[in-house]
């Protein structure tokens, strides 16, 4: 018998945990075997990074600002590019799935003020719904990136969102 698209062959931080077929799943094992381990101190290089970026962009939105933003803001992070675009895409991937859910948590709880009517209620089941989506997505992140780390960017995640909101306030104006 071949053996199991999800075996780990003994690979023991990345747990074999997947009993289905979800083929996103090996991808993201298999992913995770290439990412590097996300700790105290890379997470705060990397808001380092985005808070520098952030400070060195300034009003001018021009492709040769945001260069050298880029370039100052990577100094000042002490990271090399890989490592760099590797944290930035976590950061990215976990702040967009808070962001979100912060937002349908706020909605959800702006219809709980209103009167019941047929309306709120399934408004308020289909937000109920998405809520559990994003939550979900976010539990998966742990299969890419390491429960460990989950866990470090849950506790950081007021500091992360809010740096989120920033990052894509600024490369969504212009």
């Amino acid at each position: 018998m071949a053996p199991s698209l999800f075996d780990d062959h003994g690979y023991q931080d990345v747990p074999n945990r997947e009993s289905g077929t979800d083929l996103s799943a090996a991808d993201d094992r298999t992913l995770r075997m290439a990412t590097p381990r996300v700790d105290a101190a890379l997470l705060d290089a990397l808001v380092r990074f985005q808070e520098a970026f952030l400070s060195h962009a300034g009003s001018d939105r021009s492709a040769q600002a945001l260069a050298t933003a880029h370039r100052q803001a990577q100094d000042a992070s002490g990271l090399d590019a890989k490592t760099l675009e590797q944290g930035v895409s976590l950061l990215r991937a976990f702040g967009g799935r808070r962001w979100t859910a912060r937002k349908l948590d706020d909605k959800l709880r702006q219809l709980e003020s209103q009167p019941p009517s047929p309306q709120t209620d399934e408004l308020r089941t289909r937000l109920r719904g998405e809520l559990v989506k994003q939550e979900q997505a976010t539990d998966a992140l742990a299969r890419r990136y390491g429960e460990d780390t989950l866990a470090l960017l849950k506790e950081h995640e007021a500091r992360l969102v809010d740096l989120h909101t920033r990052m894509t306030g600024l490369f969504s104006q212009g």
